[in-house]
């Protein structure tokens, strides 16, 4: 990223020294032959490096300090299991205990944020930002000012496309997988728009003032700007409004957006070579990635086949013929179905790895058009393929206590999770160290037939008795109406893992909000959560054609959090892994977090949240 030695046409360039070929003005004075001026702009020019070099270490002591979080708590745990003891060894106790306080304050949930440690996260990033651009800075320009916000877009930009990737080490460095740092990819792409917007505002007044902004308009840079900064525009509307609305059109134009606006800045810069290769090197990132994936879709795709089953009120169940490598109960993989979306793939939640299955809740546009085709077609055995697995969360058997609460779709994840474990016990003894706690809450009772076989293993387990299944339904039937008995189940609020996120995606977290089961709408989730605190749950309780009980009512989130921590030794751990609207996530939030003390079980929590 270095600076041109000459000043650029006009003084205008990103990354230009911020002189202008007038020889006096706001940029410098002199020509470029000038010595005092060439050994002034090389000034400049080393102070850009130096910051940018600075940027790109803060970033990376960042990642680090997330990395040593992660890996200090991982060697703790593995010595304190090793001692046979839950309350750590004399070398772990004092980071255990100060790890517990740090994060009964950073897992909760506060205005604005989704935890204080996202709130946390993301203001270090905006410090790191501030602290770059205007430190080492000659302010006597505003020119020079307005090449150093250029100089911060750019490199902020290509923060933005590694944060966009599905495939960095970070997932296995820091446990944080691509839609986990979604909010940090939204962020850091506003950052880039607000350095653009600032970049821009100067210039156009410098130009202005010295009576050469009409005339610029027809230099090549200028239309290379204009064309950056709309295609910035365009990439922040979509992921604001677009996103909300009408998914695949965002993923469109996000992805067009930003790659406009790379090649873009690429002509912009004076130096078209050095700007090119800037450019080159920036969308390799992402083409490695596309190419990465494209290969997985094309390997698993051999021989491979997907049933399609139609479930009631919108649900639609997919079952593929082979699993791809690594699949795990719980984790997400991008669906690709030609027969219903020929260049799209869509993310879903693994909750079942024999054979691997998901269930996708009907919204618009591919769920919507996947339910159709089920529905028309019982059965139907169509060509498709997997990229994945993806995601992370923490591995279930380190924990003694595993609490899975779900609400409506959102069980695809919690169902997953406890598939995960039910897998993996090897034995009576290897099971009576574990004990799960599975409640799911939907609205009408016949969602309950869109996981009939993970309730029937969850039921008929040969350590079933280790599982404490709980399944609500909010929503009272025509027959409840008329004081008939209900059918309701008690169960868990379990979020969508749609992304893409994210996950995430993050731009790209290509994990649509609505993907998942049952119907039921956020305002009922919040609802379900949080009015029913204290409040005892009505109606009757009835079987399901399974035998299991159900219950019309709510399920006491925070009540039934508070007793599985509190009845946990202080020698065990406690999983609270939770899917769900913003009210649900809350609630398990700041009811976990007060259950993390220095001294007692170690509490774990793990959310996946509707949309990323």
């Amino acid at each position: 990223m270095a600076e041109t030695s000459a000043p650029a046409r006009g003084g205008q360039t990103w990354g230009g020294s911020g002189g202008n070929s007038t020889g006096a003005s706001k940029g410098g004075s002199g020509g470029p032959s000038n010595p005092a001026n060439s050994a002034m702009f090389a000034a400049r020019k080393l102070a850009t490096q130096q910051q940018l070099k600075i940027y790109a270490a803060s970033l990376c002591g960042l990642i680090a300090i997330f990395v040593v979080f992660h890996w200090t708590r991982w060697l703790c745990r593995r010595v304190d299991r090793s001692m046979k003891t839950g309350h750590g060894s004399l070398f772990g106790r004092p980071f255990v205990r100060g790890s517990r306080m740090v994060r009964n304050i950073l897992v909760r949930k506060i205005p604005g944020f989704k935890s204080a440690g996202h709130a946390l996260l993301i203001t270090t990033f905006v410090a790191i930002n501030l602290a770059v651009t205007f430190t080492n800075l000659d302010t006597s320009s505003n020119t020079i000012i307005a090449s150093r916000f250029a100089w911060m877009a750019l490199a902020n930009l290509v923060f933005v496309i590694f944060l966009a990737l599905k495939n960095t080490p970070l997932a296995f460095l820091t446990a944080y997988s691509y839609e986990r740092l979604n909010c940090l990819h939204q962020i850091a792409g506003l950052t880039v728009f607000v350095y653009i917007v600032l970049h821009a505002s100067l210039y156009t007044a410098y130009f202005s003032s010295t009576g050469k902004l009409v005339a610029k308009y027809s230099d090549r840079n200028m239309i290379a700007a204009i064309v950056a900064g709309f295609s910035v525009l365009s990439g922040i509307f979509s992921a604001i409004v677009l996103r909300r609305i009408w998914y695949e059109l965002f993923y469109v134009v996000h992805i067009a957006s930003w790659l406009s606006a790379l090649v873009a800045i690429g002509l912009h810069q004076p130096d078209f070579g050095k700007g090119l290769i800037l450019t080159v090197l920036a969308g390799s990132l992402w083409l490695s990635d596309r190419i990465l994936r494209a290969g997985r879709i094309a390997v698993h795709a051999v021989n491979n086949s997907a049933t399609l089953h139609a479930l009631p009120n919108g649900g639609t169940k997919i079952v593929m013929k082979k699993a791809p490598a690594r699949a795990v109960a719980g984790k997400h993989c991008f669906v690709w179905i030609p027969a219903i979306r020929k260049f799209e793939t869509h993310p879903f939640t693994i909750h079942g790895t024999g054979p691997v299955e998901f269930t996708v809740k009907a919204q618009d546009g591919f769920t919507r058009d996947l339910h159709k085709y089920a529905t028309e077609n019982p059965g139907a055995s169509v060509k498709a393929s997997v990229d994945g697995p993806y995601g992370t969360f923490p591995d279930p058997m380190e924990f003694d206590k595993i609490v899975l609460i779900a609400g409506g779709g959102g069980a695809t994840f919690t169902f997953g999770l406890a598939v995960n474990v039910l897998e993996r016990l090897k034995g009576e003894e290897d099971a009576a160290h574990k004990k799960i706690v599975f409640v799911w809450a939907v609205q009408k009772h016949e969602n309950l037939s869109w996981f009939q076989s993970q309730l029937d293993l969850l039921q008929s387990h040969a350590h079933a008795q280790h599982i404490d299944i709980s399944l609500y339904v909010t929503q009272a039937t025509a027959q409840d109406s008329a004081g008939a008995p209900s059918s309701s189940s008690q169960y868990s609020h379990s979020l969508n893992d749609s992304s893409p996120s994210s996950p995430t995606s993050p731009t790209h977290g290509e994990k649509p909000s609505a993907s998942f089961p049952p119907p039921m709408t956020e305002k009922d989730l919040e609802t379900a959560v949080i009015e029913t605190h204290h409040k005892e749950t009505h109606g009757t309780t009835t079987t399901t054609d399974g035998g299991r009980e159900v219950k019309q009512g709510r399920p006491d989130v925070a009540a039934l959090i508070r007793t599985a921590v509190e009845s946990t030794p202080a020698n065990q751990r406690v999983l609270v892994a939770a899917c769900g609207p913003a009210g649900l996530m809350r609630t398990v939030r700041d009811t976990s977090a007060a259950g993390i003390r220095g001294a007692g079980a170690g509490v774990e929590v793990h959310l996946e949240e509707f949309g990323w």
